[in-house]
């Protein structure tokens, strides 16, 4: 299988690059300045010039690819645009997308809590609009989308799994997420669909139970 990476110079993108090599794919990593791509050598990975401000360029990077795994962020002094485009450009032009976003927003609204949303939406206030407009664009296109809690770097301990965000009842603590488990939860639904056209929640060891 080709598995795009979107967001392939942040670091879930490195991990997600890693992990997807290390299950045997071939792998195209994304990215608007290609030599920043960080990834161990290998002649199954290319790096590929994608920039959604230029259409024509993220068309012609994900040619041929089976999915695009996408886990591109913005910094605060970037546009909010750039997640817009970026999920509707990569949703028109690839087959199939998983797109990583947040817990607490879009379809999963509320799952935090009044307290923990309200400082969600505080934190990200920069980007709230544009990254529910881009889930929706992933979503409506068929794709996946997977909403994670705070991403940590903390080994992965191989417990996560992905679970429908409908009827996902709100937390008062927010579930946790090592960066290299969602890495590997995305590979996985790459391999395997089961969430097509779907909101999905990573959950990962005692926030496995969705009740």
């Amino acid at each position: 299988m080709e598995i795009a990476v979107l967001g392939s110079t942040g670091q879930t993108g490195r991990l997600v690059i890693a992990r997807a090599l290390e299950r045997g794919h071939d792998v195209l990593a994304l990215a608007r300045r290609p030599e920043l791509v960080e990834a161990p050598a290998s002649g199954k990975l290319r790096a590929v010039r994608a920039d959604v401000t230029d259409p024509g360029s993220v068309l012609a990077a994900v040619e041929g690819a089976d999915v695009v795994v996408s886990a591109l962020g913005i910094t605060k002094k970037q546009d909010p645009a750039i997640l817009v485009e970026g999920a509707r450009q990569i949703a028109s032009a690839a087959p199939r997308v998983i797109w990583l976003t947040s817990l607490g927003m879009g379809a999963t609204e509320g799952a935090l809590g009044a307290v923990n949303g309200a400082l969600l939406r505080r934190v990200l206030r920069h980007e709230w609009e544009a990254k529910g407009i881009a889930g929706r664009a992933v979503r409506d296109a068929g794709g996946t989308t997977v909403h994670a809690g705070p991403l940590t770097n903390r080994p992965h301990q191989g417990d996560g799994r992905l679970v429908p965000a409908r009827g996902f009842k709100p937390r008062r603590i927010p579930p946790m997420a090592p960066r290299a488990g969602i890495a590997a939860l995305m590979v996985a639904e790459a391999e395997s669909p089961h969430f097509t056209d779907a909101d999905t929640i990573a959950l990962f060891g005692t926030a496995h139970s969705c009740e």
